[in-house]
C-alpha cells in the first residue's frame, strides 16, 4: 500500500515536471521518464505478489513465504534507481564543486551498493524464499542498504556546504540557495534514514521479514526526491515572492501564467545544481506567457521613467 502511495505522489509529479519544465535539457528529461518506467514496472510486479500471496493462494504459507518476483522488484530495481538518482546527483555535484575527488568517491559508493543489491537480487532468486535469505545472503545486502545511506549522506553534506558557500547579497538569490539546501538535504536525509531503519530490521529480526515494508518503497522515495529537487523550481504566480506591481500589471495584459521557473540567479553553479535548466534572466512555460511579463515590464519601467522626469 506504501508502494502504491508513493506511486500515486510520483504520477503527479512527472506531471507537473511534464508541465512545467519542456525546455529542459535531454539528460534530466530521460532520468524522470525512465525512472518512472521503472517504478510502473515494480508497482505492477509488486501488485502481482501481492494478490497472488493474499488473495489467490490465501492461507497457504509456502506461498507466503515464496520469493515471487521480489528478488526482482527490491533488491535489483532499488539499486538501479538509487544509483541512476545518486549518479546524476554526482554529476550535479561535479558541475557545483569542481572536484573529481569527492565526485570519484560518490560514483564510487553508489556503484558498489547498486552492485551488492543486483547480487542480493540473484541471491534471492536462487535461494526462493523469504526464510533463508537472513542466512544465505547475509554480505550483499547490508552493503548495499549501507552503501545507500553513507552515499546519500555524503551527497546531501556537500551540496548543502557547497551551496551555501556561494556568497551573494542578492536576497531573491539568497532565499533560492538555501530552499535548495533544506530540499537536498530532507531528501538527503529521508532516503538515508530509510535504508538505515531496512538495515536494522534486517539485523534485528533476522527471522522475520519487517524489513521488506521498507525495502519495498525505497525506490519510490529516491524517484520522489529526485522530482521533488527538480520541481522545486517552479512557482506559482501571486505567490508571497511576487510583488503587487508585477501581479497587477499583468492581469491588466490578460490571465496570468500558472507557473514561473525560479532561475534569477546570480550564482550559476546553483542553478545548475537543480537540474538542467539554462540560466537566463528569466524563463517562462510558454511564449505567451514571456510576452506579457514584457509587456508588463516595459509598461513599469515607462512609468518609472516618467515619474523621474516629472
Amino acid at each position: 500500500m506504501l508502494n502504491w502511495g508513493l506511486f500515486g505522489a510520483l504520477s503527479i509529479q512527472v506531471y507537473w515536471y511534464y508541465v512545467s519544465f519542456p525546455h529542459d535539457g535531454r539528460l534530466p528529461k530521460y532520468m524522470v521518464y525512465g525512472i518512472y518506467v521503472i517504478e510502473f514496472a515494480q508497482t505492477v510486479l509488486v501488485s502481482h505478489d501481492a494478490f497472488t500471496a493474499y488473495a489467490k493462494f490465501y492461507g497457504n504459507l509456502n506461498e507466503l513465504n515464496a520469493m515471487q518476483n521480489e528478488w526482482l522488484t527490491v533488491p535489483v530495481m532499488s539499486s538501479i534507481v538509487s544509483c541512476s538518482v545518486q549518479m546524476y546527483y554526482a554529476y550535479r555535484l561535479f558541475i557545483l564543486t569542481k572536484s573529481w575527488l569527492l565526485v570519484s568517491a560518490v560514483c564510487a559508493i553508489a556503484v558498489t551498493q547498486a552492485t551488492a543489491g543486483i547480487i542480493a537480487g540473484v541471491q534471492a532468486f536462487l535461494i526462493g524464499n523469504f526464510s533463508g535469505l537472513a542466512s544465505k545472503a547475509f554480505a550483499s545486502e547490508p552493503i548495499w542498504l549501507a552503501g545507500s545511506a553513507a552515499c546519500d549522506v555524503i551527497i546531501a553534506v556537500s551540496m548543502a556546504y557547497f551551496l551555501l558557500s556561494q556568497r551573494t547579497q542578492v536576497t531573491e538569490t539568497r532565499a533560492i540557495i538555501m530552499k535548495l539546501v533544506h530540499v537536498i538535504v530532507e531528501t538527503g536525509a529521508l532516503t538515508a534514514t530509510a535504508a538505515v531503519v531496512d538495515i536494522s530490521l534486517y539485523f534485528g529480526f533476522p527471522h522475520n521479514n519487517y524489513h521488506a515494508c521498507v525495502a519495498l518503497v525505497l525506490a519510490k522515495l529516491y524517484s520522489n526526491s529526485l522530482l521533488v529537487l527538480f520541481n522545486t523550481r517552479a512557482r506559482v504566480v501571486g505567490g508571497r515572492n511576487w510583488t503587487p506591481d508585477v501581479i497587477h500589471e499583468l492581469r491588466r495584459g490578460g490571465s496570468a501564467p500558472t507557473q514561473q521557473v525560479p532561475v534569477s540567479l546570480s550564482a550559476r553553479s546553483a542553478a545548475s545544481s537543480l537540474g538542467g535548466v539554462h540560466v537566463h534572466e528569466e524563463i517562462w512555460v510558454n511564449t505567451d506567457d514571456m510576452e506579457m511579463h514584457e509587456r508588463a515590464s516595459d509598461k513599469m519601467k515607462r512609468r518609472r521613467s516618467l515619474s523621474e522626469g516629472m
